[in-house]
């Protein structure tokens, strides 16, 4: 089930079950492609190539049409494995008016046979719908990825889409050091995470899940930030005083500025245009001109700049000023000091809410919480009786905030902060230690908002679980499983459909196999589902070139009982093509899990001094595992390769193994 959207599944696959969802299935004829421009991710097939044809139904007043797009700077042929945009183009029938807000949700499935009837298709839809690990599509539409900042130096990637009982860890990324802080780019497609000991700025391909690159910056990089427009990576160097600007189409340091000493936070103003930059240690803020990457002013605000923010919509900059108990407010286009705020010494973070209206100042020395109203640069409340907190995001209805001394999120109602009297404050049991039990569990932004609003997913270093909660309820609604690590910050890569413009709904794929496909749409708004279809073309590649590019043999008993709480060494030799350089440890991933559900853990193989490799695994409970390998670089995605299985009793019912586990 997906988190974000699990109110509207579950009434949606309650609707499925009676006659109130129209099912469009049957014949369908590719008309010509729909009208209007192509959405951005999008462009034309080449120069005499024929645009692929859509497939279209009309149902319920509707006109319905999908295709797929090549990505662009792809070539034009639509192939199997390779990337591309999926694009649903919906209008009113009879006036050809664009039907928006319409919540849909989509897969494709590799045709077996002849079209599913209207039965077949309505079962397909709602074994989608149930979230189940053995009913999946082979193109999900609906894509939604959790990304979770550890405290040692990896990144889990969990799939949240499966029911929360059975949630798993769908990879994990190892990263040269531990992390400082993490961002995502616009377009979810990469995460630039500063790393520790000098390994500089991470960047992660997060369709693949690996380090695609790792950027030397300054010394010590700690806060990371991406401009709006996606064109740069900003990273403050807290070790000598610069902050690294940082090509994010190629990776590479387009400049580094010399801003002041200490600490530094980076916000954005006019669009993205200017880039505001304090450092903790010297008296101003530096704003820089985000196309010259030319520092534009130096604004005398005292020492103790700890956090920074822009509000458009005020044409204003607070800078929270820790050591002097003040909010200084600079003035975006003149570029200089237009007010001061007292608040008390001890503020540390600083956010504006939605609407760039209200500021929020954090004082986790104090237990408060100021909310400034920018439409007046004035303070407008003080809210007593948090327990250190020091984190906050914002919904359109509440401002979520991190109490670090005590197992509970407190949610201020931002609708009351425009009524007379105090904002009303709910507060949320979340786990059952305190965030500050956790080492450095402090400084991390530990919410990640759900993509429809109404929720978050909130992480627990102290519990090394993730809390999902919905608003209206008095407690969270499950929670995922980290594997045994500590998350100190979460992030939602959300990959699913969206109305790029009025009635167009599109989002980038990977297809599968070649072949004919069903298309599976329900549409929420309207509680319509229609069964469309489309052709994926052969590879170009060669099938000896898609083979994977190593074969795995096992170096233990697999007929040997493992033993439920007994740690048990699993090795293994892997071996590439007789062409191809040697394997090395950091090129792997093995999962394990139970079959069909259960438990599920993705592991680093360790090399061993005679060429082989191993993992040490420990049965959680008795039952029936599978082992398999994944080499992406060798062409050996997750599920290429043969898996092994393996078999784990009660305590003292398996016979020694010997050397071989």
């Amino acid at each position: 089930m997906r988190p974000s959207s699990a109110s509207r599944r579950l009434s949606l696959a309650a609707g499925l079950a009676g006659a109130v969802v129209a099912l469009a299935c049957g014949r369908r004829e590719p008309p010509p492609p729909p009208p209007g421009p192509a959405p951005a991710p999008a462009e034309a097939p080449g120069e005499g190539e024929p645009r692929p044809a859509a497939s279209r139904v009309e149902r319920d007043g509707l006109s319905i049409a999908f295709e797929l797009r090549p990505l662009q700077g792809a070539a034009a042929r639509l192939e199997a494995r390779s990337d591309a945009t999926a694009v649903f183009t919906i209008t009113d029938a009879a006036t050809g008016a664009p039907a928006r807000d319409l919540s849909p949700l989509a897969w494709m499935t590799r045709r077996a046979g002849a079209p599913p009837d209207e039965a077949g298709c309505q079962e397909k839809i709602r074994s989608f719908m149930g979230g189940l690990i053995a009913v999946r599509p082979d193109v999900d539409m609906n894509a939604y990825l959790l990304w979770t900042q550890n405290e040692d130096n990896t990144l889990s990637v969990i799939n949240p889409q499966l029911a929360f009982n059975r949630s798993k860890l769908r990879s994990l990324v190892t990263l040269a050091a531990a992390s400082t802080s993490v961002a995502l780019h616009p377009d979810a497609s990469r995460l630039y995470v500063t790393l520790q000991n000098g390994r500089g700025l991470a960047v992660v391909d997060t369709r693949r899940g690996l380090v695609a690159a790792n950027v030397p910056v300054g010394a010590e990089p700690t806060r990371v930030a991406v401009a709006p427009d996606g064109r740069a990576v900003w990273v403050g160097n807290d070790g000598d005083g610069t902050v690294s600007v940082v090509d994010a189409r190629v990776a590479d340091v387009l400049k580094t500025l010399r801003v002041g000493a200490g600490h530094h936070e980076i916000a954005f103003s006019g669009g993205g245009r200017t880039a505001w930059i304090t450092s903790r240690d010297a008296s101003t803020v530096t704003a820089v001109d985000t196309g010259t990457l030319e520092p534009v002013a130096e604004i005398e605000i005292g020492e103790g700049a700890a956090a920074v923010a822009a509000s458009d919509a005020a044409g204003a900059v607070y800078v929270a000023n820790e050591p002097r108990g003040e909010v200084v407010i600079l003035d975006a286009e003149r570029r200089a000091v237009a007010g001061r705020v007292a608040v008390k010494a001890g503020v540390s973070a600083i956010q504006f809410a939605p609407g760039g209206r209200f500021a929020f100042a954090l004082n986790p020395a104090k237990g408060e919480v100021s909310i400034l109203d920018a439409s007046v640069g004035a303070l407008a409340h003080t809210l007593a009786g948090f327990a250190s907190p020091d984190a906050i995001t914002f919904t359109k209805t509440f401002a979520y905030v991190r109490n670090l001394g005590e197992s509970r999120v407190s949610l201020i109602e931002l609708p009351s902060l425009e009524r007379p009297g105090k904002p009303a404050v709910v507060e949320v049991q979340v786990g059952q230690r305190a965030p500050r039990a956790a080492k450095g569990a402090g400084g991390a932004a530990p919410f990640a908002v759900v993509p429809e609003g109404n929720g978050a997913i909130v992480a627990s270093p102290a519990d090394k679980v993730l809390y999902y909660y919905v608003e209206g309820m008095m407690a969270p609604m499950g929670t995922l499983s980290n594997y045994g690590r500590e998350p100190r910050a979460a992030l939602i890569e959300d990959r699913s459909l969206k109305e790029v413009q009025p009635g167009v709904y599109a989002t980038t794929v990977r297809l599968g196999d070649e072949g004919a496909y069903d298309v599976e749409l329900l549409l929420g708004g309207r509680r319509v589902a229609a069964c469309l279809e489309a052709t994926v073309a052969p590879s170009a590649v060669p099938a000896e070139d898609r083979s994977p590019g190593l074969t795995v043999e096992p170096l233990f008993d697999a007929d040997v009982d493992l033993e439920v709480s007994r740690p048990a060494t699993l090795r293994f030799r892997a071996r590439p093509t007789a062409s191809a350089p040697p394997l090395e440890a950091k090129e792997m991933k093995v999962m394990i899990f139970q079959f069909p559900v259960g438990f599920r853990d993705v592991v680093l193989p360790r090399a061993e001094p005679d060429g082989a490799f191993s993992v040490s695994f420990t049965p959680p409970e008795p039952g029936h595992y599978r082992f398999l390998v994944e080499a992406e670089s060798r062409n050996a995605p997750l599920g290429a390769l043969p898996f092994i299985d393996l078999h784990a009793g009660s305590p003292g019912a398996a016979p020694a193994a010997g050397g071989a586990r």
